[in-house]
């Protein structure tokens, strides 16, 4: 890859949502680098969304045994 093609790629993975459509329309040899690193924004986003999720899931469970044992506390 040319050091030019580097400079793209890179100009691309800082790039908001209108930059890298014009820049997937106007590079159409490099798509499939655009694709990959798109490929792998999502992943990330998803991921760390996932995880997120799982701790609000966590601190939710945390909660609810909680409050479960000081129901429990009170009728014993």
């Amino acid at each position: 890859m040319t050091q030019n093609h580097e400079k793209i790629i890179a100009e691309y993975r800082t790039a908001d949502f209108n930059r890298r459509l014009h820049m997937y329309l106007q590079f159409p040899s490099l798509r499939s680098d655009f694709m990959a690193i798109d490929q792998g924004d999502l992943n990330d986003q998803l991921s760390g969304h996932a995880a997120r999720r799982r701790s609000s899931l966590t601190a939710l469970l945390s909660v609810l045994f909680s409050a479960t044992a000081a129901c429990v506390k009170r009728l014993s």
